[in-house]
């Protein structure tokens, strides 16, 4: 019996020519930080410094959801309800903790439908920080909300959820 080894040399090396091997597919994702820089850009350095920070923990695959603030909301209902409201998101349906560790505006779910779930009571209990099209005068939601899958150590892949703050 012979054995063909010519898969084994390293001209035929497939890891470097495979757009499908594990480092290519990685390099495929933003960083962690470029994605909160683009989901954030208002924020600080330190302050996405502090929130890629906040996210070492997260298993990958746990939904993030990053809410970057409307401030035309914020002007029309003040600084203090939107605290109020980003609070909400940190502790709904939990005991003592906080999925935020205090950043009001990077939140960790242990699922989707955890993440879901929440957005519906806060829904419930603070409709005017969602947005109504049939709403008159026009009002504007709180925030843009964007949802952020950890796919490696260091790589995340994300997008705004354009209707995650719209009232059905």
């Amino acid at each position: 019996m012979s054995m063909d080894i010519s898969c084994c040399s390293p001209k035929n090396d497939s890891t470097k020519e495979d757009p499908d091997s594990e480092d290519d597919i990685y390099e495929r994702f933003a960083s962690t930080e470029d994605a909160l820089k683009n989901i954030l850009p208002d924020a600080s350095k330190t302050d996405i410094e502090k929130y890629a920070q906040q996210l070492e923990d997260v298993e990958n695959y746990d939904p993030i959801l990053v809410i970057s603030p409307n401030y035309n909301w914020i002007h029309q209902h003040s600084h203090q309800n939107y605290q109020k409201i980003m609070n909400e998101f940190a502790t709904n349906g939990l005991q003592q903790n906080r999925r935020d560790k205090g950043s009001l505006c990077v939140f960790h779910f242990a699922d989707v439908t955890e993440l879901y779930a929440v957005r519906r009571n806060i829904r419930a209990i603070y409709p005017h920080a969602f947005f109504d099209p049939r709403a008159q005068p026009q009002q504007h939601p709180i925030g843009t909300a964007w949802v952020l899958y950890k796919i490696g150590m260091r790589k995340s892949d994300y997008d705004a959820d354009e209707c995650f703050f719209l009232l059905p």
